[in-house]
């Protein structure tokens, strides 16, 4: 038996004695630096670029645009609009334009200054109120919008008539970076027979595995993709390092050399996805003791230039909009808007803690209107055996109330509560309350990318061989699957 028992962590040793490889401990003879020449502006139409002068640039092997894309200059996840190098426009600032291979990073650097990129400036939107006006400069389709969504149950109207309080609210949030202690990063080799092997940082190669081949016109059976040791990743090495080792193997394709890809901090953070954004109304309507007859939600994400995981996120944000409450009447509509910033995509919650945040928020004041706790209408609404949730779906566990107990219980919440509202002065002690539910995978909305799987093999020696469609990024999968 395992369980309870502290375990020694496979991984624990090669990372405290420095072998375990990262991506940027991948070394090479003949290795190429690479380095990605950017869109200056956040919305601009490119007339040429120029490359002569930075080619003859000292150490320069080679640069590419999307006329070196040998299959489709597609980064593919969900909606497929985000090109592996931006052709004919750039849609933020930051975008990938062009990419630099010399002998050393150093010499990549300077000749991308060298580049000369002839471009109109282009009117963008930078707000998702902005995105959706009409005659707003149009980012993704007719719109601006990737995706929405809407859930009604019961009569919204019916249930505000029967509520004795009603509160509203407007919340937002801004983004948020994962600020993984290892940046972005993938090195390229090139095999004998043609196909490709690409080491990096990431949390599903079977993405990297998919852009690398699409991008390069390979099949699959061409393309190895091996996870380097990851150095944080919170969601922020889900979509996006798609992008790095399509870059990095389309280097290799062309001078079949290594190339080593490697972001900087700045890099990173200007053009790596983030935390969406949000703004999200909320009105509650309750009976005076507390009993909640009516929530309606309005949830907008930013998703900046291009989809990746938006239409996703969304939905993992619309299912939970409501919280872990039986609510009889219920309206929420969602939207993930295209704006001229930088794409944002997963992070941990995954569109649900913003929309939680702002209706745990507004409860709080639901509660004190009624004359109520907050621990209070938490129990008196909170989900329990058998009840339904904003989408139908029924309660199979005990639910809110016995977690709800066990947390004021050992953080001595009542007595808490009770003595921080008679404090005096400018300086006072407080204590917060909040529940929310959260399910796991990716939904119906992402159901075409959720795989699992595993193959066990039984040596005739006794040993077992496992393959198994996970990986490891700090939480210690080598460990618990051993």
């Amino acid at each position: 038996m395992s369980v309870g028992l502290s375990v020694k962590r496979k991984d624990a040793l090669s990372k405290v004695t420095g072998k375990e490889r990262f991506a940027d401990d991948h070394y090479y003879p003949e290795m190429l630096q690479v380095y990605t020449f950017r869109s200056p502006k956040p919305f601009i139409k490119i007339k040429k670029i120029n490359i002569l002068k930075a080619l003859k640039s000292p150490g320069v092997i080679k640069i590419l645009t999307h006329k070196d894309v040998p299959g489709k200059n597609i980064i593919p996840l969900v909606f497929n609009d985000y090109p592996c190098l931006a052709e004919k426009e750039a849609r933020f600032q930051g975008q990938a334009i062009a990419l630099i291979a010399a002998e050393n990073i150093e010499n990549a650097k300077k000749a991308a200054g060298l580049i000369e990129l002839d471009y109109t400036e282009k009117r963008g939107v930078f707000t998702t109120e902005d995105a959706l006006k009409k005659r707003a400069p149009l980012v993704y389709g007719k719109d601006n919008t990737f995706k929405k969504y809407k859930i009604i149950k019961g009569d919204i109207r019916k249930g505000f008539k029967e509520a004795d309080v009603i509160v509203k609210n407007d919340y937002s949030t801004n983004y948020q970076v994962h600020t993984y202690l290892e940046t972005q990063g993938a090195v390229a080799i090139p095999k004998g027979d043609g196909s490709i092997t690409v080491y990096g940082s990431m949390q599903c190669p079977f993405y990297v595995l998919d852009s690398v081949s699409s991008v390069l016109g390979l099949s699959k059976n061409k393309v190895q993709i091996i996870q380097s040791a990851v150095g944080g990743g919170f969601g922020g090495k889900e979509d996006v390092p798609s992008i790095v080792a399509s870059h990095a193997a389309l280097v290799t394709y062309h001078t079949g050399r290594p190339a080593k890809l490697i972001y900087n901090r700045e890099e990173d953070f200007s053009s790596m996805s983030k935390r969406h954004p949000a703004v999200i109304k909320v009105k509650y309507g309750a009976k005076k003791n507390g009993l909640i007859t009516a929530v309606d939600i309005t949830y907008v994400i930013d998703g900046g230039a291009f989809s990746t995981l938006s239409p996703i996120v969304l939905w993992r944000g619309t299912v939970h909009a409501a919280g872990p409450y039986a609510i009889d009447h219920v309206k929420i509509r969602t939207y993930a808007v295209a704006t001229n910033k930088v794409p944002c995509g997963a992070f941990r919650g995954f569109g649900q803690p913003q929309v939680s945040f702002a209706q745990e928020s507004l409860i709080d004041e639901l509660a004190l209107k009624c004359g109520i706790t907050p621990a209070k209408i938490r129990e008196l609404n909170g989900l329990k055996k058998g009840l339904k949730t904003a989408t139908g779906f029924k309660t199979q566990v005990k639910g809110v109330p016995p977690v709800l107990q066990a947390v004021m219980k050992s953080s001595g919440y009542n007595t808490k509560y009770t003595s921080f509202k008679e404090q005096n002065g400018r300086i006072k002690k407080g204590i917060g309350l909040s529940i929310s539910y959260y399910g796991v995978g990716l939904g119906a909305a992402g159901k075409h990318l959720s795989k699992a799987g595993a193959f066990i093999q039984v040596e005739n020696d006794g040993s077992v061989r496992l393959a198994f469609g996970n990986t490891e990024m700090g939480q210690g999968a080598k460990t618990v699957l051993a």
